[in-house]
């Protein structure tokens, strides 16, 4: 590469940062308080209505239902592993 070329693509890259930089920002949020289990973790997308699959919808939507359940529980451990949790501690 010549060294014309790689001026270019050394300003390119620091344009890249830079606007990386402005986009994301400095500082990261703050962590939050205390986390729960949601009620119906799946409320959200049932709203929307039926999937758009070739299946049975009731099939489809057990199904859906099972997945959301089961990442809201997984995500409930990880916030619990991390002391999120709003259980007190002792």
């Amino acid at each position: 590469m010549s060294r014309g070329r790689r001026r270019i693509a050394h300003k390119r890259q620091a344009a890249d940062r830079a606007a990386s930089r402005k986009f994301w920002g400095a500082a990261w949020p703050a962590d939050p308080e205390t986390v729960r289990m949601p009620n119906n973790p799946a409320a959200m997308v049932i709203s929307l209505g039926d999937p758009p699959l070739r299946v049975d919808v009731d099939d489809a939507r057990k199904v859906l239902i099972a997945a959301y359940r089961a990442s809201a529980v997984w995500a409930f451990a990880a916030a619990t592993a991390a002391g999120l949790d709003e259980q007190e501690r002792e």
